[in-house]
């Protein structure tokens, strides 16, 4: 009852407070003083309240929460449960704010081509004091001057400036053949400075105290003026001209643009004084949606003028969105001024303006059947009436963000199934590699007309790719990077309008991931810290999750042996140096290694030998080479180490070229050791873990490793694991000249040896594979599986291994059926006929049971259907009542019905008849 106290008076409390800061009622000891309880146990409701997602916590001291729910309406959404600061959940408030700022909602592109942009802005505003100045770099008519202005708005929203704060603008471009004009406007005059200075003028630097100046085409200031401004920069401190004496004061945001090579036409020492330069993307290389958003917009601004309806036909407006517009968004609206002018002046009469191909005037005409392709975005007329709003003409859902969207949906739905234990792990793994794979690899667009920036993304991406191709031993796929690529360069487009996984439930997939998806997990971070430091974009959690599923949809063949290998070295690269010979020289990945100062603590390396086996699965066996005998000590000091360790001392390139190849051949660890200190004296030591040996069944094949790989995954589909026996497939020549002098032996039980051939190992039974089929080898299977007391395991053991075999049979059997589905049909007859009958087939009998059901079923389908009968009709008994019931399973499922005739062969069959 304490605990829902606590959780009421959370709610309580956090309702209370008016602002994001430290209170005392949102500490464990203020609760807990109020509930009345000890500290401690209010201190551990509130973390249960954290992990449950009710509440959010901030590591201050003393550590505060808040009720989460409460927090999500009175202040903002956060995206985390725990905060290592109130500096961190402020930052995030604010970032936050930024993104619910109405003033660059309203420019196009805003979440798409130019959030980088905008982003940038709103980084170099916040800067304490006057904020950053800002250099916008791009082509004419790319929008510089609209996003100065909206710029100075955001300072104002934002409280950086005052309501009334001045914004001044200047184009240098209009002074630049009088500098001494130019200079004397920017930073004004006194009165005699020059010929006709009748009287002391101020200059915008003054006019713009407190406000924003904003000097377009600043490539035009005379070197004077670019010394004056820096000058002002450093210490916002300038004179006005003649007075040489005096200096002025001025609180000024300063922001530039220019169209010219920036390190080519400005002084070096003024460029410094510039951080922030902001590119701005040409019209070519928006998006086709930002595109129609300006056709729309100023086709409603006409519309307004003329004060009528505008009709456009899709072949005009399809031939809009295609055409290449140099001078950018300038040129493209006086286009659409011009065309459509010349449509109202031949209709003026008329109740609309229409505008088709017939209202074009003829050099445009001409531009427009000069277009090769186009894309037909729009299919039909559109009407623009002067109270139209963009709204009405854009979709705000994109299909790329209903796609992430619905994926997201995907995951939530299949991780709730698999924690209710509807759905097995395998199939949740497969199933969200598939939808991953799917929704990344349908984002991969080609346009007619390849963007630069795409291209030039698309090369970034495939260098850092084949870095870490050459680093992890594994190999993608080309398509597989051009979707990466295009992810990257179209999730600005879509991710803002799309909802986060839950925190809780994005914990729950994280946790999964790191024990299911270790490989692919670590890959992407990987790639991730790569690009988030040469591309500056940062994935969401949830985005990493999409994507970590993805790579798993990949089937990435990784070169690494199942025993590891680590090799300890002081120095500043001697483990590196060699790892990397060894790994380079045998084409896989077969050392790790931890380059070590040569002042470490035995300690720290026993911390990191820790953490590499808590990272990796070193179950098959962990090789460590060292390079000083006082690590030798590792072999009976390193934790939660599940297989064989091997450490060796005195580590050289060579010998870690002869284990390397050795592990690369699979050879077991017992063998490594005695061959390399034949060959190489030195000191090594073999170590077991000591835990209870588990039970296992091993797995042979003459004709090599990876039959006896078949045979194994056939056991073990067959082998509940709640038995707990594992399977292992071990090379037959090996085991039949070292016996169980091997590492297996040592780790496991061994209970019983399956397979082709005998290797003969004394005191192991072993079942031939032509006798689990037939089931001649029962009394065998009973004797490995002794250990299993439950009579109802090992029958279920025997069906399993008698169905899984006939499924093989089936493949090449069957054609047209789907043979795991006709296999549960069928065992539900023989299941059913069993128990009605109180009658036990043998092993034998259900394998041809199987098979020619399955053929029977097949047969009936085709109209295929057996017209006569070699043996003797026999009159209805209970037995065969039972079987016909038991069949109409079949008959149900696939709308067949089994003639007299097929009956008798079945109980034939069964009853040796």
């Amino acid at each position: 009852m304490s605990k829902k106290k606590v959780l009421e008076l959370l709610h309580t409390n956090t309702e209370m407070v008016d602002k994001i800061a430290a209170a005392d009622q949102l500490t464990a000891e203020g609760i807990s003083e109020i509930v009345g309880i000890q500290r401690n146990t209010t201190s551990q409701y509130l973390n249960e309240f954290v992990k449950e997602g009710l509440a959010i916590k901030v590591k201050s001291r003393p550590a505060l929460f808040y009720h989460k729910a409460v927090f999500e309406q009175r202040f903002f959404e956060p995206n985390l449960t725990v905060y290592d600061s109130f500096t961190q959940l402020l930052e995030e408030k604010r970032s936050n704010d930024n993104k619910n700022s109405e003033v660059f909602s309203s420019v196009i592109g805003a979440h798409s081509s130019l959030q980088m942009v905008i982003d940038q802005i709103k980084a170099s505003v916040y800067y304490p004091g006057t904020g950053l100045p800002i250099m916008f770099h791009g082509d004419t008519g790319v929008g510089k001057s609209l996003l100065a202005q909206k710029t100075y708005e955001f300072c104002v929203e934002q409280g950086l400036v005052e309501q009334d704060a001045p914004y001044l603008e200047l184009n240098c471009a209009q002074y630049y053949h009088n500098e001494e004009l130019l200079s004397s406007i920017l930073f004004g005059y006194k009165k005699g400075a020059f010929t006709g200075a009748e009287e002391n003028q101020i200059g915008l630097l003054e006019s713009a105290d407190q406000g924003v100046l904003f000097l377009d085409e600043c490539h035009r200031l005379s070197p004077e003026s670019q010394e004056k401004l820096f000058t002002f920069i450093d210490n916002q401190t300038f004179s006005r001209m003649g007075e040489n004496n005096k200096l002025r004061k001025s609180k000024v945001r300063l922001i530039f643009a220019t169209t010219e090579d920036i390190q080519d036409n400005f002084l070096r020492t003024f460029v410094r004084r510039i951080p922030i330069t902001i590119n701005i993307p040409s019209l070519q290389e928006r998006t086709n949606q930002e595109i129609s958003e300006y056709i729309y917009t100023f086709l409603i601004q006409e519309s307004i003028k003329f004060n009528k309806e505008i009709v456009v036909t899709p072949w005009v407006l399809n031939r809009l969105m295609s055409l290449n517009y140099r001078d950018n968004v300038g040129e493209l609206k006086n286009l659409i001024k011009i065309i459509c002018a010349g449509a109202y002046g031949r209709q003026t009469n008329q109740a609309q303006v229409m505008i088709s191909a017939e209202s074009l005037e003829e050099s445009l005409m001409s531009r427009f059947l000069s277009l090769k392709e186009i894309d037909n975005i729009e299919d039909s007329d559109l009407l623009i009436s002067p109270d139209s709003k963009i709204t009405d003409f854009i979709h705000t859902d994109t299909i790329e963000s209903l796609m992430i969207n619905g994926i997201f949906k995907v995951f939530e739905k299949l991780f709730q199934q698999y924690q209710a234990e509807e759905v097995t792990e395998d199939y949740l793994v497969q199933q969200l590699s598939r939808e991953a794979t799917t929704v990344v690899e349908m984002l991969v667009y080609e346009d007619n007309e390849e963007k630069n920036t795409l291209k030039l993304l698309r090369n970034t991406v495939k260098e850092l790719v084949n870095f870490l191709e050459s680093s992890f031993f594994i190999k993608m796929r080309g398509n597989s990077i051009v979707a990466l690529t295009s992810y990257l360069y179209k999730r600005s487009s879509f991710i803002l309008d799309v909802p986060k996984l839950s925190q809780k439930q994005l914990e729950e997939i994280k946790e999964f991931i790191s024990i299911n998806l270790l490989m692919e997990s670590k890959l992407l971070n990987a790639l991730l810290e790569l690009v988030e430091s040469k591309l500056d974009v940062t994935l969401t959690d949830s985005e990493k999750v999409l994507l970590t599923f993805y790579l798993k949809g990949l089937d990435l063949e990784v070169k690494k042996p199942e025993i590891r290998g680590v090799i300890l070295a002081h120095g500043f690269s001697t483990a590196s140096s060699i790892a990397d010979v060894v790994n380079r020289f045998m084409d896989e990945h077969l050392f790790d290694a931890f380059d070590m100062p040569f002042n470490v603590s035995l300690e720290k390396v026993k911390e990191y030998m820790n953490h590499y086996i808590k990272s990796n699965d070193c179950s098959k066996g962990l090789v460590i080479l060292v390079d000083m005998g006082s690590l030798m000590f590792l072999a009976d000091s390193l934790e939660q180490l599940s297989g064989p360790l091997l450490i060796m001392n005195n580590v050289t390139t060579q010998q870690a070229l002869f284990v390397g190849e050795m592990l690369k051949k699979k050879t077991d660890l017992e063998i490594i050791a005695e061959k390399i200190s034949t060959n190489m004296p030195f000191d090594y030591k073999m170590t077991y873990p000591l835990k209870e040996k588990e039970l296992m069944i091993v797995t042979v094949c003459q004709t090599g490793l990876g039959a006896a790989q078949q045979l194994k995954e056939f056991l073990q589909s067959s082998i509940p694991k709640e038995t707990g026996f594992q399977v292992e497939a071990v090379d037959y020549h090996y085991l039949k000249k070292y016996g169980q002098e091997n590492s297996l032996f040592k780790l496991y039980e061994v209970q019983g040896i399956v397979g082709t051939a005998d290797p003969g190992v004394p005191g192991i039974p072993y079942v031939a594979l032509e006798d689990l089929i037939s089931g001649n080898g029962q009394e065998i299977i009973d004797k490995i599986f002794a250990e299993i007391k439950d009579e109802e395991i090992r029958k279920t053991i025997n069906n399993n291994l008698v169905r899984n075999l006939s499924i093989e049979r089936l493949i090449s059997a069957v054609t047209i059926l789907d043979v795991k589905r006709v296999i549960a049909y069928i065992d539900e007859v023989i299941d059913r006929f069993e128990r009605h009958a109180k009658f036990t087939l043998t092993n034998s009998k259900k394998a041809i049971l199987y098979v020619h059901i399955a053929g029977l079923v097949e047969r009936l389908i085709r109209n295929q259907e057996v017209t006569h009968y070699s043996g003797e009709i026999r009159p209805q008994n209970r037995k065969l009542m039972i079987l016909s019931e038991s069949l109409e399973i079949l008959e149900s499922a696939y709308n067949i019905e089994i003639s007299e005739y097929e009956l008798n062969y079945l109980y034939d069959i069964i009853f040796d008849c």
